[in-house]
């Protein structure tokens, strides 16, 4: 439309340039400009010198748009333009496009050294937890079934000591699993995805967790964070923690979007414990991503309490 009114007011112009020189040679010429003849013949110069102008302006424009056509065309086939005004262009994409190659690599390099160093971590978390203590299981149920001379109260008591044993192996595993869970809500809400993750824990685990998950809407790559966390959180609660009592809250205040997840559990030295200390990293790092903060509270016999503090973007 702006065009088609560029385009208009253009012909306009020429035809008035035509009829001003036009009068102006019958001036010099001393023809008498008010004859009607005159007149007609004054207007009728002009349109068909702009009809000649205009028919010209159209066929250059419609081979500049067939070239500028064919150029573009040619800088999206990763091809030098003809037109000298788009060479930079052509180049600057080609410049892009091998950026965001090489990028990809390089994130592709990133991404599969992750997956390889997790793989690692895991390895040694299930050697080092899991197959420790079905090796210990294993080996208590062994000497009970090779000495048939353990009384009654023995049996009982090395088949408690197995059954707690592999109560520990069971939530270990279910700790690991919940850390492997994908992280993204999908088409959930954060909070209705906390809660189902919560629900879903509880009904696996023996300790009570109890949540106060208030109804907030925020970025989509906040919410995928704090799901996130909430997850490596519980998971290193689960795993080392031995807690009877979990408790998850998040709430917003003055424009921060608050996480709290707290246990009764068997609390450790921030400054020593090695594990943690690497979970926390994790937790750190994507807090400090969004702008927000980590505070940790713990000591040996009291427990631990995470608190993550981050702003709401609009």
């Amino acid at each position: 439309m702006i065009l088609k009114r560029n385009i208009v007011a253009s012909f306009i112009t020429w035809f008035l340039i035509t009829l001003g020189a036009t009068i102006a040679l019958l001036s010099l010429l001393n023809i008498n400009l008010f004859d009607v003849k005159t007149t007609w013949l004054t207007l009728t110069v002009s349109a068909v010198l702009t009809l000649v102008y205009a028919v010209f302006f159209l066929m250059q424009y419609g081979e500049e748009k067939s070239r500028l056509t064919h150029d573009i065309d040619k800088i999206l086939s990763n091809e030098n333009p003809e037109l000298e005004s788009l060479q930079p262009l052509s180049k600057r994409m080609q410049e892009m496009s091998l950026e965001l190659q090489n990028l990809s690599v390089t994130q592709n390099i990133e991404q599969a050294a992750i997956v390889e160093a997790e793989r690692i971590r895991i390895s040694r978390e299930l050697h080092d937890s899991v197959s420790q203590e079905l090796f210990a299981a294993t080996m208590i149920l062994s000497s009970v079934v090779d000495n048939p001379n353990l009384t009654s109260k023995q049996i009982t008591s090395q088949a408690t000591l197995t059954l707690k044993i592999l109560h520990e192996a069971q939530d270990e595993m279910r700790a690991l699993l919940l850390h492997l869970r994908p992280s993204e809500l999908a088409d959930k809400t954060l909070t209705e995805g906390l809660n189902a993750l919560i629900d879903e824990l509880q009904a696996k685990i023996s300790a009570k967790i109890s949540a106060n998950i208030a109804e907030i809407k925020a970025d989509k790559n906040i919410e995928n964070n704090i799901f996130r966390m909430t997850q490596e959180l519980l998971s290193n609660t689960l795993r080392h923690a031995k807690a009877q009592n979990i408790h998850i809250s998040f709430s917003q205040t003055a424009g921060m979007l608050v996480l709290v997840v707290k246990d009764d559990g068997v609390g450790f030295d921030p400054t020593v414990g090695k594990t943690a200390s690497q979970g926390l990293k994790n937790i750190r790092e994507r807090t400090l991503s969004l702008g927000g903060t980590v505070e940790l509270n713990s000591a040996p016999g009291a427990g631990t309490v995470v608190k993550i503090v981050i702003p709401k973007v609009k």
